[in-house]
């Protein structure tokens, strides 16, 4: 109902084009990128979610302890996170891992694993990556889903009255979603989170370039040979729409720059470090021969 209602408005509603919403970023940090949306759970409430997730995370996890990296990605992520609406308290975590991914939970809990960091060519490429993470936490895009999925378990509440295929249909339903809800997020929240995360990115000093390189080499990635490891943001997919929209928003929202920031020799430095790192350990693993990592592991 809700659905028909809205796809039978009037023409007019949706004539004229629309103004990108927080489309400035001089205003970054002043203004309220949440204002006139729905969201049932309260900042500490968010943190307390956020908390628990990241514990079950790092149970399952392999994290990287080694204070080197996690210096470093810490670092990169602070300046971001200085440049940006984020309203909680920033966490870097490093996982362990070949899969080339980064994920951000509610309340400010940030993961990125060390497949992705290897396969950043420039420090403009990560901090590009840890934006788009930031957004999603300073826009609350995890707590306003979770929001949509109890409204709509109030809605539905007639139809456990009614039985029948269609109740248990909608009810297995609402079980999958709010498991799911945790990492996985709609268009319009993905749109919104490369906005708001190409800003901070390019407030940070930042080729806002970067962006768009690197997911365009990742996309390209999925049609190589090598394809197994490029299931790169599962839970972020890029698709070629999304692309086209970050290189829009370069031209039409980030005025140019004299100079941007486009990598560092720490990152350098990272990179060949962590490379060390894991090729000493697989030796180690395997007694002290020679060893090649299995992308599954």
């Amino acid at each position: 109902l809700l659905a028909f209602v809205l796809s039978s408005a009037p023409a007019s509603v949706h004539a004229g084009p629309k103004k990108q919403k927080n489309a400035d970023p001089s205003t970054i940090g002043q203004r309220d990128i949440n204002k006139g949306t729905w969201n049932l759970y309260s900042p500490e409430r968010e943190i307390a979610m956020g908390d628990a997730l990241a514990r079950q995370v790092a149970a399952t996890s392999r994290l990287l302890k080694d204070p080197v990296v996690l210096a470093y990605v810490t670092s990169v992520a602070e300046r971001v996170a200085r440049h940006s609406d984020l309203k909680f308290p920033l966490r870097v975590h490093v996982i362990d891992s070949d899969e080339l991914n980064a994920y951000a939970l509610p309340g400010g809990h940030f993961f990125v694993n060390t497949g992705l960091l290897l396969e950043t060519e420039t420090e403009a490429e990560l901090a590009g990556v840890i934006a788009h993470e930031i957004a999603h936490v300073a826009a609350r895009h995890t707590t306003r889903q979770m929001t949509r999925v109890q409204v709509w378990n109030w809605m539905s509440m007639p139809l456990l009255f009614v039985g029948g295929p269609v109740a248990a249909g909608v009810q297995q339903g609402l079980m999958l979603a709010v498991p799911l809800s945790f990492m996985k997020f709609g268009r319009n929240a993905e749109r919104e989170a490369d906005f708001l995360g190409q800003q901070y990115h390019y407030a940070s000093g930042y080729d806002p370039m970067a962006f768009v390189t690197f997911f365009e080499r990742v996309k390209q990635r999925e049609k190589g040979p090598r394809s197994g490891i490029a299931r790169a943001f599962s839970t972020h997919p890029m698709t070629k729409d999304r692309i086209v929209a970050a290189q829009r928003t370069i031209e039409r929202d980030l005025p140019p720059k004299e100079e941007y920031v486009v990598t560092t020799s720490a990152h350098d430095e990272i990179r060949a470090y962590l490379s060390r790192l894991v090729g000493e350990r697989g030796r180690s693993e395997a007694g002290g021969r020679p060893v090649l990592r299995r992308r599954s592991e």
